[in-house]
């Protein structure tokens, strides 16, 4: 009478048209006897017992309570799995998240996947990844890793899981992102990618435009801060530019000039690169270098390098004289005010 009053599900199996011809004791074939106990305890008195749950136990009881109907068993365990959400689990929970329609945790998941692109590449469990997944984790603009390594990951998955068609998940390799050098080397010898394919790989990097570069999107956040950058000179071109640690999507950049007076309200322009070759000019095309916030907006867009240089000259290593800035990813920015240099009297 309690399941019946508790479960739909059991309601049917106890009570329903086909009630009287069961067997009884009725058999529940497949049905993990811990986690059913879970479920028995909660339909009897309403409490249930996860804290010290392990990841194999709580997908065990979310199964059940999907199959049960359970809404609330649902929530409570998805909620205990995002909490005890790594590295080393969070793919084969992507996996049972999307097999029950768990958005949320999903969701979540795949916010962990992004912050851990690098090591989850090199983890046993990426190559064990379902083809589901794995296509909608290479689809993801904000897995952010270099190219080659993605490549590299995908390949030995292609090994474990031979009897697959690889086809579609290898398309989702961005190749116009990878070197000719790695595409020859890393590429070319696992022919799993058709040579023409390799060819118009090669023709994009040459002459890039608009490649899809994936990048972190960190929406408010100065993505220079902290050990986010580095400078480096080329010394080959005199140029000097701010190196950020990663692809970063950012639409706005914030500069302050130095106090030196021989530099005061000097003429210059910001430009943005993926690769440190291919430069694209941002803003209105000039500002001036002073000692007040200058703020240039820009459509969003993936940003690995920023420098500074002189619109006629192209003198380009100007960001030496450049006492602070900030590349960030403002939440909304106003059409009208997409391309223009704003000038702040008092420094942020």
């Amino acid at each position: 009478m309690i399941l019946a009053a508790r479960c739909e599900y059991f309601r049917a199996l106890l009570y329903g048209p086909l009630a009287e011809s069961m067997e009884r004791p009725i058999p529940l074939p497949q049905v993990p006897l811990e986690a059913f106990k879970v479920i028995l305890c909660y339909l009897y008195s309403g409490e249930l017992r996860i804290p010290k749950m392990n990841l194999d136990a709580s997908v065990k009881v979310l199964s059940l309570a999907n199959m049960y109907c359970l809404a609330e068993v649902e929530s409570v365990v998805t909620k205990h799995m995002i909490q005890n959400l790594k590295t080393s689990n969070v793919l084969m929970v992507l996996d049972e998240s999307r097999r029950y329609n768990l958005n949320e945790l999903a969701k979540e998941c795949l916010k962990l996947v992004d912050r851990n692109s690098s090591d989850l590449l090199k983890h046993y469990s990426f190559r064990v990844l379902s083809k589901e997944s794995l296509e909608e984790v290479l689809r993801r603009d904000t897995f952010v890793a270099p190219e080659v390594d993605i490549f590299e990951a995908v390949y030995k998955w292609s090994l474990l899981n031979a009897d697959v068609d690889i086809n579609s998940v290898v398309s989702l390799v961005r190749l116009p992102l990878m070197t000719v050098e790695h595409l020859l080397r890393v590429v070319r010898p696992t022919r799993i990618v058709e040579p023409e394919k390799l060819l118009d790989a090669i023709a994009s990097g040459i002459a890039p435009v608009n490649l899809p570069y994936r990048a972190v999107v960190c929406p408010g956040v100065d993505v220079t801060a902290s050990e986010k950058h580095t400078y480096r000179w080329t010394i080959n071109c005199n140029e000097l530019s701010i190196e950020l640690s990663c692809w970063d999507k950012i639409n706005t950049l914030h500069i302050l000039g130095t106090y030196d007076h021989t530099v005061n309200a000097l003429s210059c322009a910001a430009e943005v690169s993926c690769d440190r070759i291919h430069w694209e000019r941002v803003g209105n095309g000039r500002f001036q270098l002073s000692q007040t916030w200058q703020i240039i907006r820009f459509p969003a867009q993936a940003v690995r390098f920023v420098r500074i240089v002189h619109p006629e000259t192209g003198r380009k290593d100007l960001i030496n004289y450049v006492m602070q800035l900030k590349a960030i990813l403002e939440d909304t920015v106003p059409e009208d005010r997409v391309g223009q240099c704003l000038t702040v009297e008092t420094p942020v």
